[in-house]
C-alpha cells in the first residue's frame, strides 16, 4: 500500500482552505493537516518553523492570509503588506527548510501591473505599477511569487506560484467592512428586498470588468496542476471569462428577486477598469471550470437563505 503524502493546508477555516478540506475529504489522496491562525503564529518565524518540523507536510497549500476588498485594503494597507509578507515569507522559508517537497503559492490578480496588456500574461507580473486601492497585498503576494523563484533558483526545488482568478463560493465573508465583490454585492441586495428599498447604491462606474471562479473549481485547477503541471513558472488559474460590475449586479438581482433599481456611485474607485487571466497554460492541460457564474452564485444564495446565514 502506497503511504499517503501529508498535505498540509495552512488557513483550513477559510473560504479556499475548506474547498480543499471537502474536496481531500472525497479523494483521499492525501493526510490532510490542516491549521488556522488559532493554532500558532504564522506571522512568528519561529512558531512556524517548530510547526513545520514537528509535522513534516510533503506538501503544503498556501491559503492563509489577511484578506479584504478595496475598502479595507484602502483603509489598513501597512497591514496587508506586513502581515501578508511575515505569513508568506515564514512559512515559504520554514517549508523549504524542513525539506517540503512541494509548496504551492496562491498569488492573485492584483500582483499584475495596472497598466498591463490584457488578459495578464504570467510574465508581465514586476513590468509595472499595481493598482493603488490593494497595493499593499499585491506587493506582499508578488514578494511571495520572488521567495518562491529564488528558492527554485537556488536549491534547484519544485515550488510553484498559482495566480487564481477573484474566487468566490461557500464560507466567504459578508462582513460589508471588509468582504469582496460578490458577498458584498449579495448581502447588499438582499438587504435592500428585505428592507423594501427602492434603489440600491453600489461603488464605482459599474463599467469594471472582472473574472471570477468558483471555490471548487479553483481547487480543483489547484490538483489539476498539481497533478499535470511540469513547470515551475507562475501558472495563472481563471474561468476565462469576463463580466461587468454592472451585468454583475443585475444576475444578483435576478437570484434575489430584486426589483428595484441599482445606481453607482462614481465618485468611489473601481480599482482597476479591467481585470483577465490569460488562460493559455491551463488550456494546454486541458482543464477548464465546471461552474457557470450564474448557477455558482444561485447555489450559495440558496445555500445562505436556508441556513439562515444573512
Amino acid at each position: 500500500m502506497v503511504k499517503q503524502k501529508k498535505l498540509w493546508v495552512t488557513g483550513a477555516n477559510g473560504m479556499v482552505g475548506q474547498a480543499i478540506l471537502r474536496k481531500c475529504s472525497k479523494d483521499k489522496k492525501y493526510e490532510v493537516l490542516a491549521t488556522t491562525k488559532n493554532d500558532f503564529d504564522q506571522t512568528n518565524q519561529l512558531n512556524t518553523f517548530k510547526w513545520l518540523d514537528k509535522n513534516k507536510p510533503d506538501i503544503v497549500i498556501m491559503t492563509s492570509a489577511l484578506v479584504g476588498g478595496i475598502q479595507l485594503n484602502s483603509k489598513l494597507p501597512a497591514d496587508f503588506l506586513y502581515q501578508n509578507s511575515m505569513i508568506n515569507l515564514n512559512i515559504i522559508n520554514a517549508a523549504n527548510e524542513v525539506g517540503c517537497k512541494k509548496i504551492i503559492f496562491l498569488g492573485a490578480s492584483c500582483m499584475y501591473p495596472k497598466k498591463a496588456k490584457q488578459p495578464f500574461e504570467e510574465k508581465s507580473i514586476m513590468k509595472g505599477n499595481i493598482e493603488e486601492t490593494n497595493e499593499g497585498y499585491g506587493i506582499a503576494k508578488i514578494v511571495g511569487l520572488k521567495m518562491i523563484q529564488m528558492l527554485n533558483k537556488q536549491f534547484k526545488t519544485k515550488h510553484l506560484t498559482i495566480i487564481p482568478a477573484a474566487s468566490y463560493g461557500p464560507n466567504d465573508c459578508y462582513d460589508l467592512s471588509k468582504n469582496h465583490v460578490i458577498p458584498a454585492l449579495i448581502k447588499k441586495i438582499h438587504s435592500a428586498k428585505t428592507q423594501n428599498k427602492k434603489e440600491v447604491f453600489l461603488w464605482g462606474t459599474g463599467n469594471a470588468k472582472r473574472e471570477f471562479i468558483h471555490v471548487d473549481d479553483m481547487v480543483d485547477g489547484i490538483f489539476h496542476i498539481i497533478k499535470n503541471y511540469k513547470d515551475t513558472e507562475p501558472i495563472n488559474l481563471g474561468s476565462g471569462e469576463e463580466v461587468t460590475i454592472k451585468k454583475l449586479s443585475k444576475i444578483i438581482s435576478k437570484i434575489i428577486s430584486y426589483e428595484g433599481k441599482i445606481s453607482f456611485d462614481a465618485s468611489k474607485p473601481d480599482g482597476v477598469k479591467r481585470k483577465i487571466l490569460d488562460n493559455k497554460k491551463m488550456k494546454r492541460l486541458r482543464w477548464k471550470p465546471k461552474i457557470t457564474l450564474d448557477n455558482g452564485i444561485y447555489n450559495i444564495y440558496m445555500n445562505l437563505i436556508k441556513n439562515n446565514l444573512l
